[in-house]
C-alpha cells in the first residue's frame, strides 16, 4: 500500500505515530512496468479494522505519487482477502 507523502504529516498527527525509515530503499514500478523515477525511503504501520472483525496491521509505504492519496496493491486485498464494495 502506498500514501501520498503529502498526508503523511496529517495521519501522523492525528494517530500520534511516527514514520519509520526503512532500512533499503525501495523502488516501485508503474502501472506500465516501468521503474518509478521516485524512492521510498519511509513507512507507517496502522492497525485497520475491516467490517468490525478483521484486524490488520498495514505497513504504508510513504511516497510522492501523482494523482492519488492512497494505493491498495491488488496483492495486498489478495493476501488479506479484501473484496472493494464498488
Amino acid at each position: 500500500m502506498l500514501i501520498h507523502a503529502n498526508l503523511i504529516n496529517k495521519v501522523c498527527k492525528k494517530l500520534e505515530i511516527q514514520s519509520i525509515s526503512l532500512t533499503k530503499k525501495k523502488l516501485i514500478r508503474n502501472y506500465d512496468e516501468k521503474i518509478f523515477k521516485k524512492i521510498i525511503t519511509h513507512k507507517i504501520l496502522l492497525n485497520l479494522i475491516i467490517e468490525s472483525h478483521k484486524k490488520l496491521t498495514v505497513s504504508m509505504l510513504i511516497i510522492d505519487i501523482d494523482y492519488h492519496k492512497v494505493i491498495l496493491s491488488k496483492f495486498w486485498m489478495n493476501k488479506n482477502e479484501i473484496l472493494l464494495n464498488m
